[in-house]
């Protein structure tokens, strides 16, 4: 599952070595139907940074945006005037 999550290959393209591209994808849909990755990367997330000296969990979020020019922005009434983008 990670390896098709981190190369982006096409299903059918899994090395030989798996198991046929059908039962792989069968599995990995009835996993992700039930959360079971979301509980997946939580442990290992914890893991990780309790290995790195921190808390399991968190104490800070950061979000990031960003601006992006597409179509006519001849509607659109802001500036961005950091960026110089209209939206």
């Amino acid at each position: 599952m990670f390896y098709l999550v981190k190369t982006g290959c096409q299903w059918y393209m899994l090395p030989l070595d798996f198991p046929r591209w059908q039962l792989v994808y069968y599995y990995y849909r009835k996993w992700a139907s039930q959360l079971n990755f979301d509980l997946l990367l939580e442990k290992l997330r914890g893991q990780v940074r309790v290995k790195r000296g921190q808390r399991v969990e968190p104490s800070v979020g950061i979000m990031d945006s960003q601006s992006v020019k597409w179509g006519n922005n001849a509607s659109l009434n802001g500036v961005d005037g950091n960026k110089k983008v209209k939206g």
